[in-house]
C-alpha cells in the first residue's frame, strides 16, 4: 500500500511488545494511502491512523512533537520511509520537516472544517452508547464534518439522535483525521490509560482530547406506546455468566414481586437462554418473553415507556438509561465508576466485588480471578439477595411518587 517501508514510533512511555501491535497494521490498511498533500513533491501527511508521514528519497529531517506539551515523539533523519505513530488517540501533533538543514514544512494539527472519520470498534453496545456523545462533542467543538464508518445496527440511532454525523460504507477519501472509538484496555497506544481505571466520562475525553463531560443525549421514542398497562423491562443476560445475577431463583422472586405490584414484566434479552462459563442463564419463569433479534430502535421504543428497567452491567442497561428510563442495575463484577450514574445500583459490598476494575488481573481469561475453584467463586454475583433488589425497587417507586 505504501511506497516505502513503515517505521512505527511512539512516546517510549513503556516497552513495546508484540501483543501491543495487533491493531496498528489493520488501522493503517483501513485508512489506505496517505492523503494529505504538503505541496512538496513526494511528501505527504495525514492523521488517519495516528500521524502518518510519507517521506521520499532525500536529505530529510523529521521532528514530531505534541504541540500542547512539547514532548518529542520522533526526531531523526529520514529517507524513503513512512512514519506512523503508535499513539492513536487525540494528540495535537506538530510536524516540522527540514531538507538539507533548511526548514521546508511545518504543520500543527487543526481539524477545523475538515472531514474526520470515526470507527466504532467492536460490538459492545454499552461502550458505543457511552462514546457517541463524545463524537458529537468533538464535531461541535472543531466544527468539522463527522463521518462514522458504517455500523448497521446503529444506523437508526445515528439518524434519529446524531444529525451532526453521517454514516458511510467506505473510508472517506478526504479524511484529514480518523479515530478508533472504544473502551480500550491496552494503554498507552489506543488510550493513554486503561479504560477500567477511568470513570466513564473520562474515556471519551481521553480518546478525543475533550476537557469536560459530553452533554447527555436522550433517545426519544419514535413510535407511540404499544403496551397500555404499566410494565417493567428486564434483561438477565450479559457477556458471560460472571456479569449475571446468580442468586438461586433471584430473578423469579423479583418477577413474582413485580407482578404482585400490578406490573407486566417483559424480558427483552436477545437470547432467551444462554450457556456461558459452564452455566445456563435463562429467562425467569413468569416473565413475558420478548427476546429475539429486535432492532435497537424497537428496544428504545419499548424502554422509553417502561416504568423502569432491571438489568446488569451490560448494553441494555446503557440503552435504557439513554431513553431516560430509570435503571435498577445489579452488578458484582464492576465498580460504580464503570457505568453511568444511577441511584438504583444493587451491589453487595460486604463480599468480594469489582474485579473488572483491578488492573492486576485479566478478568477476561479467568472466570473468577480471586476465588476460582473455591466456595467463594463468583460470590459477588451469588450474594446479591432478592431482598436487596426488591428494596431498591421500593426506593425507586417511592422516588417516583
Amino acid at each position: 500500500m505504501h511506497l516505502w517501508p513503515v517505521l512505527y514510533f511512539y512516546s517510549g512511555i513503556k516497552d513495546f511488545t508484540a501483543e501491543d501491535s495487533g491493531c496498528f497494521v489493520r488501522y493503517d490498511e483501513l485508512a489506505g494511502g496517505i492523503k494529505g498533500d504538503t505541496g512538496i513533491d513526494g511528501l505527504k501527511i495525514d492523521f488517519n491512523a495516528g500521524v502518518r508521514i510519507e517521506v521520499p528519497a532525500g536529505d530529510w529531517h523529521v521532528k514530531v512533537t505534541d504541540d500542547d506539551s512539547g514532548q518529542v515523539f520522533f526526531d531523526d533523519d529520514v529517507s524513503e520511509q513512512v512514519l506512523i505513530s503508535m499513539e492513536q488517540y487525540f494528540i495535537r501533533w506538530h510536524i516540522e520537516i527540514a531538507q538539507a538543514g533548511t526548514m521546508v514544512f511545518s504543520h500543527i494539527y487543526d481539524v477545523t472544517g475538515q472531514t474526520v472519520c470515526f470507527v466504532l470498534e467492536g460490538n459492545v453496545l454499552g461502550d458505543i452508547i457511552m462514546l457517541l456523545p463524545y463524537i458529537r462533542a468533538f464535531v461541535r467543538k472543531w466544527k468539522c464534518r463527522g463521518v462514522l464508518l458504517d455500523k448497521p445496527a446503529f444506523r437508526e440511532i445515528v439518524a434519529n439522535y446524531y444529525p451532526e454525523l453521517t454514516m458511510t460504507k467506505e473510508f472517506p477519501e478526504d479524511a484529514y483525521a480518523a479515530y478508533h472509538i472504544g473502551a480500550f484496555q491496552t494503554p498507552p497506544f489506543l488510550l493513554p490509560d486503561d479504560s477500567r481505571s477511568l470513570s466513564v466520562s473520562y474515556i471519551g475525553r481521553e480518546l478525543l482530547g475533550l476537557h469536560k463531560a459530553a452533554a447527555e443525549v436522550i433517545y426519544q421514542p419514535t413510535k407511540t406506546r404499544a403496551i397500555q398497562e404499566p410494565y417493567v423491562c428486564i434483561a438477565v443476560q450479559a457477556s458471560g455468566a460472571r456479569k449475571c445475577w446468580l442468586y438461586p431463583q433471584g430473578w423469579e422472586q423479583v418477577v413474582t414481586y413485580l407482578k404482585q405490584r400490578g406490573y407486566r414484566v417483559i424480558c427483552i434479552d436477545r437470547e432467551r437462554v444462554t450457556y456461558t462459563d459452564g452455566m445456563t442463564i435463562e429467562m425467569p419463569a413468569g416473565a413475558e418473553d420478548m427476546s429475539g433479534a429486535y432492532t435497537l430502535m424497537d428496544r428504545i421504543n419499548m424502554l422509553a415507556y417502561a416504568e423502569f428497567f432491571i438489568g446488569l452491567s451490560s448494553g441494555l442497561s446503557w440503552l435504557a438509561n439513554a431513553t431516560g428510563c430509570p435503571v435498577v442495575m445489579v452488578s458484582g463484577i464492576t465498580l460504580p465508576h464503570s457505568e453511568f450514574d444511577t441511584p438504583y445500583r444493587v451491589q453487595n459490598r460486604q463480599v468480594c466485588h469489582g474485579c473488572y476494575n483491578d488492573l492486576r488481573v485479566d478478568w477476561r481469561e479467568v472466570k473468577c480471578p480471586y476465588h476460582k475453584g473455591t466456595e467463594r467463586e463468583l460470590e459477588c454475583a451469588k450474594k446479591i439477595t432478592p431482598q436487596m433488589v426488591i428494596r431498591t425497587i421500593e426506593r425507586l417507586l417511592q422516588d417516583k411518587r
